[in-house]
């Protein structure tokens, strides 16, 4: 495995590029005060069966039907793999891959709205460019700031008391959408959401300039407290259907609803975003505190082995063939995952890199 996601100890670094033989330290312990290795280097991770195949899939033709999706080769599952992979910005490969992504990016945010679609994909093509480390690029800097700005506004003031309206309040709701609530209108003026998306949060809490001034951090905390709270949670799984200016009616989806919130245990469905989410949230200092990220990380440690390494079902670390990353739905950090021992290794890393944030 070859991983180098940034601000974890390099011991996991190591961990992680060392699959087969880390079996043989006692405990995760062991790992975590095992001398500092170097880190992969650029050659190392570019030479990767995983990393190649990729970096092959980034598509550098950003429109509607390549950035967004279930496919392999949709932008938000490629970026999020490399992103993984520990593939950054300097990366003379990453850099001209993503170089389409990043003016496209630039042209986009100068131009209106016209349904929630521009304003979603401006949203995910950001949080992936600030993910692998292009946080200060203009455009991303610009969107990024905006979003933070329209996100926050409405955590701190707003309400979602009448965050849905009956359906018949509009002519030509659709029949096939009956199941479904109407997201009020007044929630995307302009059709830009105030409510965040999970891409929101990925893009607030990788971004440095963000995070590192204070007043824009307790920002992004005031949105994290919206996020854990039961108002929120109790919300439309994916929001609901929107209303657009043109009368016209379409699904929302990527709200960041937390598994296991109001349950004892998580789903089946969801241990690979659970584990994606507790990474992302430990960025955060509300979201570490909570009463949901304290149980979930203890359900975690239920998984640790008696040598202190951790083995999660293999379900818990699917690769799909279709399906989207954010949804934890392609965990794989291993080109031969058949043995448990590389389940074992995926697994302790993450559970390290979830912990190591805490501790």
């Amino acid at each position: 495995m070859l991983v180098q996601s940034t601000g974890l100890n390099e011991s996991i670094h190591w961990l992680v590029r060392n699959a087969g033989p880390v079996i043989r330290y006692r405990t995760a312990t062991d790992l975590l005060h095992e001398e500092a290795r170097a880190p992969a280097t650029e050659r190392d991770l570019l030479t990767s069966n995983l990393v190649r195949f990729w970096l092959g899939n980034l598509n550098t033709d950003p429109n509607r039907k390549t950035l967004h999706g279930a496919k392999t080769g949709a932008y938000e599952n490629v970026m999020g793999k490399l992103y993984e992979f520990g593939l950054r910005k300097g990366n003379p490969t990453l850099d001209h891959k993503t170089r389409v992504h990043r003016k496209w990016l630039k042209q986009q945010i100068r131009l209106s709205n016209e349904g929630y679609l521009p304003v979603f994909h401006r949203t995910l093509t950001a949080a992936f460019l600030a993910m692998v480390g292009y946080a200060d690029d203009e455009a991303v800097k610009e969107w990024v700031s905006r979003r933070l700005e329209t996100v926050y506004v409405f955590a701190k003031q707003g309400s979602l008391r009448d965050a849905y309206l009956p359906q018949n309040s509009f002519p030509g709701f659709p029949k096939a959408f009956r199941s479904t609530p109407l997201l009020n209108p007044d929630l995307y003026p302009d059709d830009e959401l105030v409510l965040p998306w999970i891409h929101d949060l990925n893009a607030f809490l990788h971004s440095p300039q963000i995070m590192e001034d204070s007043t824009s951090r307790e920002k992004v905390e005031v949105v994290v407290k919206l996020i854990l709270s039961p108002a929120y949670q109790s919300l439309h799984t994916g929001y609901g259907v929107v209303r657009h200016q043109n009368g016209r009616h379409y699904m929302m989806g990527w709200s960041v609803h937390l598994p296991g919130y109001s349950q004892p245990n998580v789903s089946t469905r969801d241990p690979g975003r659970l584990l994606l989410l507790l990474k992302l949230l430990g960025r955060s200092r509300v979201a570490g505190e909570s009463g949901w990220y304290k149980h979930s990380t203890a359900i975690l440690k239920r998984f640790r082995n008696v040598d202190g390494l951790v083995t999660f079902p293999r379900e818990s670390l699917p690769e799909k063939r279709t399906g989207c990353w954010v949804l934890g739905h392609r965990m794989a950090l291993e080109e031969n995952r058949r043995t448990r021992e590389a389940i074992t290794c995926e697994s302790t890393f993450r559970y390290l890199e979830i912990v190591s944030r805490r501790s």
